[in-house]
Formats: C-alpha cells, structure tokens, sequence
C-alpha cells in the first residue's frame, strides 16, 4: 500500500480499504489485520481501526469473534437484501425527483444517462460503475430527503462491489439494464412519478437477475422462482 498524508488519516485508510474491497482486490473472507496495515502505511494503529469501524458501519467488513475483521461475503441471500432495500428507496426516490425535477437538473442527468450508455457501448465498466453511482447521487438530491439520502450513499460501495463482481457477465445484458434506467431518466423529467417508480422497478429487477445468475448460475432457477420469475 501507498504512503499517506498526515492529514484526515482514518479517511484516506477508509477510501484505500474501501476501494480493494470493492474491486475485489480483498476478497470475500479474507482477514484484515490492522497492524500489517498500520506497519505497510507507516502510521498508528488508532487511525486503521477508526478506517475499519467506518468499513463495517457500510458493510464492506465484518468484526469475527476474536475482534478482528475481514472482508463480508458476497451472499447470495446479502445480494439479494441489498436489491430488495435498493428497490424500496429508490422507487420512491425516482417519484420524488420527477416531483421536484428543474431544467437545470435535467441537462445534469442527460449528460450522465449519455455517459452511462457510452461506457456500455464502449465496454467500460468502471465508467459505468462510475456514472450509475453518480446519477444515484444526483437523482438522491433531487428527491430532497437527507434521510433516505444517507442511508442510500451508506448502501452505494456494497453495490458497487456486487457490480464489479459480475461485470464480467454482464456486457450483453447491461445494454437491456440501462435501457429501463434510461425509461426511468425519462419518466423523471417527464414529471411522471408512478412511472418513474416502475421504470426503476423494472431497472432493478433486470439488474438482479443478472448478477445473481451471473455470481452463481445455478442459483438461476431458484432466483427466479423466489423473485417472480427473474431468470426466465
């Protein structure tokens, strides 16, 4: 690991865990140690466990028995409760911002809608991560509640990580994925509420199946049988 600054220590530690995590460079159940940590990045121990604390409050780590820590597991059952959470917020959240949605906030989701359709086109992955992350954002502060807001940004690093673990299943069935998100951008500065409610509905339905058959492919007809029908 890199050298950090001195300043913000537990911080930078949190995005430098939350990052390998997330990209599957630390995988799942594997043991974190925060003295190997503190000794590779040349600080105390105090700033690693306040980074690892954080880790565990947004679930991309676990607190064993012993009172070490290591990497969550990517479930089949967390996949699917992250989805099922995911669902509910944003449901609500895509009404909300078709309620509250300006012209001002309709050229800011175009130009990421386009940039989200441009990376599946050119097969860039961590762009698309990247934009999908950033029109939750935007479409969060349209909607206007700090409170669903902070328990959806707490929930974005564990779906980033399900998304870097399947992408590569994933380019053939994005381009139908994107496109209920793009029905959804579409709703939204329509000022269509209940349709933009069911445009991300389906937008989470067609994600999850993907990445679960994609994670565990006999998993497929079983998630389809407890999701209505998801693996056809």
């Amino acid at each position: 690991m890199d050298q950090l600054s001195k300043n913000n220590l537990s911080d930078q530690i949190f995005q430098l865990i939350g990052k390998k995590i997330v990209h599957n460079d630390l995988k799942p159940g594997e043991q974190i140690y925060e003295t190997q940590i503190s000794k590779e990045l040349g600080v105390s121990r105090s700033p690693v466990r306040d980074a690892l604390r954080m880790l565990e409050q947004i679930w991309l780590v676990d607190r064993t028995p012993k009172g070490n820590y290591e990497v969550t597991a990517l479930s089949q059952d967390r996949i699917l409760h992250l989805y099922e959470t995911a669902n509910v917020i944003y449901q609500f959240v895509f009404a909300k911002a078709a309620e509250n949605v300006t012209p001002d906030d309709v050229a800011d989701l175009e130009k990421l809608m386009t940039r989200m359709e441009e990376s599946i086109t050119g097969n860039n992955f961590e762009l698309y991560i990247t934009n999908v992350t950033h029109m939750a954002h935007k479409v969060l502060k349209i909607a206007g509640n700090p409170m669903i807001e902070r328990i959806a940004t707490e929930l974005m690093p564990t779906a980033e990580r399900v998304q870097w673990a399947s992408i590569t299943s994933m380019p053939d069935q994005l381009k139908t994925v994107v496109s209920h998100l793009r029905n959804g951008y579409d709703f939204i500065i329509r000022q269509q509420p209940q349709a933009a409610a069911a445009a991300f509905k389906d937008f989470c339905t067609a994600h999850i199946e993907v990445v679960i058959n994609s994670l565990n492919p006999s998993a497929e007809k079983e998630t389809a049988k407890e999701n209505g029908g998801y693996g056809k």
